[in-house]
């Protein structure tokens, strides 16, 4: 039986694939569909904050998300130490090249836990229906959960349909979903 590790990088070499046999217009396309319905479900539960990062070109587009007017949205600002802050955006925001080739907002307001309803947009390679995911392996998202999830509302997973699999390995740090988002609709976490 292999190790956890080498487990999770087998799934991660078989959910690559999976990912790169969509085409440019079927992740535009399935894109379009995922955020037509998130954003009624961001009304839905009154969300006032939307921490959501910006896409790699292999991942769910999260770009229109960046424009919403009566949302204050935050973007991943990555750190040195393997950590990331959360950093508001809005029209006069600078951004530069960061990790990974991400643009990344050069400075503003700081994301921290308040009273207004937050939710939380995650990049994912791999989800399950019990909301676990599978990440990139960096764990950048993994360490921020396990200190701020307790003061978010909902930490929602956006991923293409493809990605799902049956059961993904988890390990105690590993924070769970409350919903996943795939063009085909809302998976409302058990």
């Amino acid at each position: 039986m292999p190790d956890m590790t080498q487990q999770k990088q087998e799934l991660r070499q078989y959910l690559n694939k999976q990912r790169q046999q969509l085409s440019q217009a079927d992740k535009q396309y399935y894109s379009c569909q995922i955020v037509q319905h998130l954003l009624p479900y961001l009304h839905c539960k009154g969300v006032q904050q939307l921490l959501v990062y910006k896409a790699l070109p292999f991942e769910v587009d999260t770009e229109s998300l960046l424009n919403l007017t009566d949302i204050e949205c935050f973007v991943p600002r990555m750190l040195a130490d393997t950590a990331m802050q959360w950093v508001k955006v809005d029209e006069p925001t600078l951004w530069v090249k960061g990790s990974f080739g991400v643009l990344e907002p050069e400075q503003g307001e700081i994301w921290k836990p308040s009273a207004k309803r937050s939710m939380i947009v995650c990049p994912l390679l791999g989800f399950d229906r019990q909301g676990n995911r599978l990440g990139m392996g960096k764990g950048y998202f993994d360490r921020w959960l396990a200190d701020f999830a307790q003061y978010l509302d909902e930490q929602v997973g956006v991923a293409f349909s493809c990605q799902e699999l049956p059961n993904i390995p988890v390990e105690q740090h590993d924070v769970p979903l409350t919903t996943i988002i795939t063009e085909k609709g809302i998976i409302h976490v058990q």
